[in-house]
């Protein structure tokens, strides 16, 4: 394997990596542009090295596969870092999901599998935009209504909006009562259950908050 092949490997493996890591960043997850774009390289680095290692020897596809196969078990260590489970809500479950599968694109091209990779990539990223918006507008979509009682502060309603922005969720109505050193806060929106969760999980982590009500 010559040093221009590896090279191309591995500007293959940003690109495609980085894709996908674009997509990642671009909807504000933890794992974005460079985590994705470190971890296909790494996986199509630890395959040509494999490569290099075994070459010239008899029988050494069999060494090659499960040298695949202990990557993509590294990856799922990774992948289970980002999910979080707090008080019974868990999220980060896509983003894990993203990680192994480009683990899997990393290794595919390091294998010298380019065509694949490239479809792979277009799957992988179809999957997270086009599903995503399906998902967003068909599936289990329902109307969350809440009311927050706050410690009163000038910041906590800008940190909501941030959070539900972050989410992707438009609030359909907005109000911000003030009761001495509280304030009540009340808002609806449609959105799914999986962006629900993530949505909650977010406001528990605000201090001011001291009562959370859904109905």
């Amino acid at each position: 394997m010559s040093i221009l092949e590896i090279t191309l490997k591995l500007l293959l493996a940003v690109a495609l990596g980085g894709l996908i890591g674009l997509e990642r960043e671009s909807s504000q997850k933890p794992a974005g542009f460079r985590t994705n774009i470190l971890i296909c390289v790494g996986s199509a680095m630890m395959m040509i090295l494999s490569g290099l290692i075994l070459q010239g020897k008899e029988g050494s596809g069999g060494d090659l596969t499960r040298i695949g196969a202990g990557v993509i078990t590294g990856i799922g260590f990774i992948g289970a870092g980002t999910i979080i489970q707090s008080r019974g809500i868990v999220v980060g479950l896509t983003t894990a999901a993203t990680l192994w599968a480009v683990g899997g694109l990393g290794i595919a091209i390091g294998a010298g599998h380019y065509i694949p990779a490239i479809i792979f990539t277009a799957i992988i990223i179809l999957t997270l935009v086009l599903f995503r918006q399906i998902e967003g507008q068909y599936l289990k979509k329902s109307i969350c209504s809440y009311h927050l009682k706050t410690k009163y502060s000038k910041d906590v309603l800008i940190n909501i909006k941030k959070l539900a922005l972050h989410e992707g969720i438009k609030f359909r109505e907005l109000t911000l009562k003030k009761e001495e050193n509280l304030s009540a806060i009340d808002f609806s929106f449609s959105s799914t259950e999986e962006k629900e969760q993530k949505f909650n999980q977010s406001l528990l982590e605000i201090e001011e908050i001291i009562e959370i009500k859904i109905d």
